[in-house]
């Protein structure tokens, strides 16, 4: 089975738009849709970048334990923004693997087991579940870096290598 096959998904606003200004947000709704979860604070920060991920259902904290959990983890964590928080927390609370780019975003799930995957393992999970061929993965990467997504040189070109194996 596919990595981002199964489970719900709680999805950080990096990816989001990194998909969106690549005009392929539809490829995310396609691939997650009925298991797409994003933090109300993501959702605000989509709408004020005028950007809908209809196929999202709204995951607002309920628990006093999720609150806490997202104070506490914004005290430790000063470096991450209240999108990746709220990511992270629906994450957790919603045993739901955590789509984010952000670096320190990934760095803190190590600490709680939760996994993750950036644009590149979403781009990659299209391919495996044919959804997109190699060659429409790699476009869609082009476009992104095109718009100004910061993906590596390296695992850039790793990808590029993988999907086209994969065609």
């Amino acid at each position: 089975m596919y990595r981002l096959a199964a489970g719900a998904i709680s999805v950080d606003g990096s990816v989001v738009v990194d998909f969106y200004l690549a005009s392929e947000i539809a490829l995310l709704e396609e691939l997650f849709r009925g298991r797409l979860l994003m933090s109300d604070f993501v959702e605000l920060e989509l709408l004020e970048a005028d950007i809908r991920l209809a196929a999202a259902q709204t995951a607002a904290f309920s628990l006093t334990e999720e609150w806490n959990f997202f104070a506490d983890l914004r005290r430790r964590k000063p470096g991450l923004g209240l999108g990746e928080l709220g990511a992270l927390t629906v994450a957790r609370f919603h045993n739901a693997i955590l789509v984010t780019n952000d670096r320190q975003a990934r760095s803190a799930v190590e600490e709680f087991e939760i996994p993750v995957h950036g644009g590149l393992g979403v781009l990659e999970y299209a391919t495996e579940a044919s959804h997109r061929s190699g060659a429409e993965a790699v476009r869609i990467l082009e476009e992104m870096i095109r718009q100004g997504a910061w993906i590596s040189a390296e695992l850039a070109e790793t990808f590029r290598n993988k999907a086209f194996d994969a065609d």
